[in-house]
Parts: C-alpha cells; sequence; structure tokens
C-alpha cells in the first residue's frame, strides 16, 4: 500500500510541473495587451486634454449677453490652430482669420443679436497630438433694432442743393450713438468736396457739401449698422447702397422788392418771369430754399393752413404746375387770377405766382434739389422745415466735418 501511495504522489508531481495551459497563456497576453493598450489610450487622451487646455477662447464658453462688437477670439500657447469655425444654429459661419503663425483666429465681422454661437477649434501638435476644444455663447438681445432709409432715391438725378438725408426708424437720444452712426457710414465722390453731417431731430440726419454740389457730379452713399450701439438699449441692423447724380445748377432768385424771379443754367440766365409773392400777412419765407417735388395738379384748401375756407382770405382751388419748395405748402405756381399783379405787388397767401405759361415752363424745367432763393421777405426761414433747413438753417460751423470718399 505505501508503495502505491508514493507511487501515486510522483505521479502527481509530474503532472502539477506541466505548466499553464496554451488557452490560460493566450488570456494572459491578451489581458497585457489590453493592459498597454488602455496605458496608450489614456496617454493619448491626458496629450489631448492637455493640448485642449492650452486653447483660450473669448468670450468665455457659456457667456450670455454678449455685445454685438465683441471680437470672437481664439488662441493656442501649444501646437497649431487648424480649423476654427464659429456658427449659429442655422449653421452660417462667422468670418474670421487664422494668423500666419498658427496661434490666433479672429473674427472679422459683427455678432447677430439674441443668437448662441458654436465655437469649434481643431489643433494639432509636432509630435501628432491633435484636439478639438467645443465653447458656446450667446449675444444679447436688444430693446429695438435700428433701421434706416436714405434719400435720395437709388439712380435718380438732383439739383444743385439736394443734401442726403438718413431717417431712422428709432429716436437716437444719445449724442454719443449719434456721433458714432458716422463711422458706419460712407459717401464717395466723383470729384470729393467738402461736406458735414446735421442731425435735425432724433431721427433724421442730414449730409449736404459745404457750397452747391458741382455739376455732373456722382454720388455713392453706403450704411452698415449691423454692430452700431444707438443708446438705449438699441442696436443698429442693416445694410444700405444708394447711388445718385447731380445735374445741372438750376438756381432761380425770387426777389420780392422787384417782383421778378431770375432763372439760371449753369449761372447763365435762362428766363426772368414776373412774379406776385406772398402778401404782408402773408409772406413767403425768406431765404434758399429746394424744390422738394413737383405736382402737376394740387387742391390748394387755405384749411390747412389754418384759415377757413369760407373766411375773406379763404381759397380752396385746383392749381396746375407746382412746384414745391417748403413744408409748409409754398409753390411757384400757375396763378391766372393774379397776373395783373404779377410783377407789381404781392397778393398771394405765401406761394410764388407766375402766368400759366411761365408756370408750365418752370415745371419742365425744375427737378428736385434745385434752388429756389427769396430775397427781399421780411419772414425769415423757418427751421424744421425741409424746404429751407439746410441752406438756411444752422451755420456751416454748426456741421461736423464729414469724411468724403473718392470714387472708384
Amino acid at each position: 500500500m505505501v508503495g502505491l501511495v508514493a507511487a501515486g504522489a510522483a505521479a502527481g508531481v509530474v503532472v502539477a510541473n506541466r505548466g499553464p495551459s496554451a488557452a490560460a497563456v493566450a488570456a494572459a497576453k491578451a489581458k497585457a495587451a489590453a493592459a498597454r493598450a488602455a496605458s496608450r489610450a489614456q496617454a493619448v487622451h491626458t496629450a489631448e486634454v492637455q493640448l485642449a487646455s492650452t486653447v483660450s477662447v473669448s468670450p468665455a464658453s457659456g457667456a450670455t449677453g454678449v455685445t454685438l462688437v465683441a471680437p470672437v477670439t481664439v488662441t493656442t500657447t501649444s501646437g497649431t490652430l487648424t480649423s476654427v469655425r464659429v456658427t449659429d444654429a442655422a449653421g452660417t459661419l462667422l468670418a474670421g482669420s487664422l494668423a500666419a503663425s498658427g496661434l490666433e483666429w479672429k473674427s472679422s465681422s459683427t455678432l447677430r443679436p439674441g443668437t448662441t454661437y458654436r465655437v469649434t477649434v481643431a489643433l494639432t501638435r509636432p509630435d501628432g497630438v491633435s484636439a478639438q476644444k467645443v465653447t458656446t455663447f450667446t449675444t444679447l438681445t436688444p430693446v429695438a433694432l435700428v433701421t434706416a432709409s436714405v434719400w435720395p432715391a437709388d439712380g435718380l438725378s438732383v439739383g444743385v442743393g439736394q443734401p442726403i438725408v438718413f431717417t431712422f426708424d428709432q429716436d437716437i437720444a444719445s449724442t454719443a450713438a449719434q456721433a458714432a452712426v458716422l463711422s458706419h457710414i460712407t459717401v464717395s465722390m466723383s470729384t470729393p468736396v467738402p461736406g458735414g453731417w446735421y442731425w435735425f431731430s432724433e431721427h433724421e440726419l442730414h449730409f449736404r457739401p459745404k457750397t452747391f454740389w458741382p455739376t455732373d457730379e456722382q454720388v455713392s452713399v453706403s450704411a452698415d449698422l449691423n454692430g452700431w450701439y444707438a443708446g438705449d438699449g438699441q442696436w443698429g441692423s442693416g445694410t444700405l447702397t444708394d447711388a445718385f447724380s447731380v445735374g445741372a445748377a438750376r438756381i432761380s432768385i425770387a426777389n420780392l422788392q422787384t417782383d421778378e424771379m431770375t432763372v439760371t443754367l449753369n449761372g447763365k440766365t435762362v428766363s426772368t418771369y414776373p412774379i406776385s409773392g406772398g402778401r404782408t400777412e402773408y409772406p413767403t419765407m425768406d431765404g434758399i430754399h429746394i424744390v422738394l417735388d413737383r405736382e402737376s395738379v394740387v387742391q390748394m384748401d387755405s384749411a390747412t393752413v389754418g384759415i377757413p375756407v369760407d373766411s375773406p382770405n379763404g381759397y380752396d382751388e385746383t392749381v396746375y404746375d407746382d412746384v414745391h419748395i417748403s413744408d409748409s405748402g409754398e409753390y411757384v405756381h400757375a396763378a391766372p387770377w393774379s397776373v395783373a399783379d404779377q410783377g407789381v405787388t404781392n397778393v398771394s397767401h405765401g406761394c410764388i405766382n407766375v402766368s400759366p405759361a411761365n408756370a408750365l415752363a418752370f415745371f419742365n424745367f425744375s427737378r428736385i434739389g434745385d434752388i429756389v432763393e427769396v430775397v427781399g421777405s421780411p419772414r425769415p426761414p423757418l427751421q424744421g422745415d425741409h424746404g429751407v433747413m439746410d441752406w438756411s438753417g444752422p451755420p456751416w460751423s454748426q456741421w461736423t466735418p464729414a469724411t468724403v470718399h473718392r470714387l472708384t
């Protein structure tokens, strides 16, 4: 029995010395390989996290109420930026450029209001490690967006006195905002001449040359209101482009002392009309007027200027060939009823009366922006009246000098 036990023991020793099975060895190798792969992946991830941490984005991730003129900047202190994309929810890209060094990207356009932007950055370093960083920020929501229109209309030919008029759809009460918008507007001319800006109200901004426009001047106006802080929580919105030309110098002088109007074209007299201006009770405004518009027929009702139609001085007339020269209802027009007084005395309610034949000739001659200067009247120009405000209003010293450009 002892011998058998010993033999069995010996047999057991032989079995123990055979080692791990092939399956066990394979499993061990796989485990070791997996551990090494995990270690390499962890090292790569750590390197990527470290590389991403070298990227700085402004505005900061999660920022809200970001001003519309804030630049978006991306910089890195390690590696090279390979791609920067700043997009809104619709995927629209914000314009920007990458520095030659590859270390900085900066936006080149203004931000849109009330918009969430996503900044996606990719970068790499010489050892081949690459990384990505994603941030978001949201811009402010304005109290109101301010838009504008401009006159003269695109393609129009105007007279030498025509101002450029910007009309804003919101009041601009801040003097800082009024000054700031000028940098958002560009005026270019074929023959640059000095010009200036003047705010006639909180929603109306005018530009005019220091003296009348040169004849045959070509003028281009452009405005980009995006990024303009208009004050009181308001921001500008939209762009404008406009181009117009200046025609011949059509300048007329209506003398209420001699009751004559001298009509000139490019400095040469082409006609002299007998006229009748405003009577003593209703004098015509003195000063340099511009032609606001022309109408073939106007129904003139004295009630519109505070004179009852059925009063001794009242009237309700169909009037022909009307050249409009003031907001207060002054026209150069046909007045067959006062032909006997024309060239003799002033009997109108403020308009410049001329004969039907002369009215038709002047109507055909006139263009928007032409000059009609009234002299010899006791009534001063009414400030704020579009017929006289630009050339008989604030002295030139009160206009803000403008930067003008040459058309190319």
